[in-house]
């Protein structure tokens, strides 16, 4: 197990976790209200997403390629409606999600169920998946007339297709967030970006108590600025006691619930190269990443337009998030920069060819802590069968497989 790669994934997670705060008043407000949003027992949200892709200067092939991908994304758009409900302990929650993809004069629409109680020794989770029609005719005939697919997390970490053991990883879950929100409230203090990308006012909204002032955040970042701030982010995250700790015991857990022959191995594996990485090795591996960020310099990440990061607090909640991201990517500049990083030449071939996405995600959250009834659908071998079912029948087609589900 590479240290190294855990380390820069934590990091990059706690970035976004940590991006909208600071010293500042209106940062800390916005702090607040993302760790208030971890108590919410029950909200709707709709969240709608489109996409922009552009492309050129690529062989005709190629070009033909990003053009017909062009032609589908630009004309998509994915809207998600979510509601979940549960009690104050989050141990008993349902949630129901409907997923409409509109594409190419096509829509598609999948239905989804979550039932989950935590409450007794033996957890309970189900997911329930309404197969769209398009989505039927490439099912085995057994299943092609039923309306619902049921995955049960639970028995999948003993089907030999889960490799985490699901009860111990949810008991891990609901034990570990007041560790991880303890955390986070602290290290946000010694986290402190010095850039200038931020912005607050006030202005009217809709809300559910009606059209009400509310407070408005926005986050602004360039390619520099957002290069910058990974730079930094993996650097202090690397060298703070508490941040390293974190990890450990966040890893140390995970590697703990696997159920992978070699656990105990992968285990003693990763509590040596945490010790391994001492202050030196620290020193070693920064250098290194501050090598490769500087010839990342040369390499356009966003666009014109950057990263833009819009946000509505009232009543201390949020209310509105939207994100806006403009992805560049110049095929020379990123084959000049592996070349750089690998130090040789990592292919004959004159890269050639510049793609440029705009991805754009909005949603509106309501009904905050508001009860909310979600019908979880009647199940029986009729309408409904089991994810492991349809997954023997494939890998053993031989093998007789328990068609029908759970109420019987």
């Amino acid at each position: 197990m590479k240290l190294n790669k855990k380390l820069t994934l934590v990091t990059s997670v706690v970035t976004i976790l940590l991006v909208v705060t600071g010293c500042s008043p209106s940062q800390q407000e916005m702090f607040n209200a993302a760790i208030k949003m971890q108590d919410v027992k029950s909200m709707q949200q709709h969240t709608t997403m489109t996409f922009q892709l552009t492309g050129s200067g690529f062989d005709p092939n190629v070009q033909q390629q990003v053009n017909t991908a062009a032609m589908f994304l630009n004309n998509a758009k994915l809207d998600l409606d979510v509601k979940t409900s549960g009690n104050e302990q989050k141990t008993a929650v349902k949630a129901e999600e409907n997923i409409n993809l509109a594409l190419q004069g096509m829509d598609i629409k999948v239905p989804i169920w979550v039932d989950s109680d935590l409450t007794g020794k033996t957890p309970k989770v189900t997911e329930i998946i309404k197969i769209p029609q398009i989505a039927k005719a490439s099912l085995p005939p057994q299943f092609a007339n039923k309306d619902y697919m049921v995955m049960d997390p639970m028995n999948m970490s003993n089907s030999g297709l889960g490799a985490m053991d699901m009860t111990k990883l949810t008991e891990f879950s609901k034990k570990f967030q007041a560790t991880e929100l303890k955390f986070l409230t602290s290290y946000s203090q010694r986290f402190n970006p010095t850039i200038n990308a931020y912005g607050n006012s006030s202005e009217y909204m809709q809300t559910d108590d009606g059209l009400k002032m509310v407070s408005s955040y926005q986050i602004s970042i360039n390619d520099a600025q957002f290069k910058e701030l990974i730079r930094y982010s993996v650097n202090n995250f690397v060298q703070d006691k508490e941040a390293m700790n974190f990890v450990k015991e966040f890893m140390d857990s995970i590697i703990g619930m696997s159920q992978t022959p070699d656990k105990a191995k992968s285990l003693s594996d990763f509590d040596q190269a945490f010790k391994a990485f001492d202050v030196n090795q620290q020193v070693a591996f920064l250098a290194k990443f501050n090598t490769v960020m500087d010839q990342l310099k040369n390499v356009t990440l966003l666009g014109d337009r950057g990263l833009k990061l819009d946000y509505a607090v009232y009543n201390g909640y949020f209310i509105k998030e939207s994100t806006a991201i403009d992805l560049k990517m110049d095929m020379a500049q990123i084959n000049q920069f592996m070349n750089t990083v690998n130090g040789k030449p990592t292919a004959s071939v004159d890269a050639k060819g510049t793609v440029d996405m705009m991805i754009n995600c909005s949603t509106n959250i309501s009904k905050i802590n508001t009860p909310l009834e979600i019908q979880i659908p009647e199940l029986n071998k009729i309408n409904s069968f089991n994810y492991l079912d349809l997954m023997n029948l494939i890998t053993k087609p031989n093998k007789k497989s328990r068609i029908g589900l759970v109420n019987e």
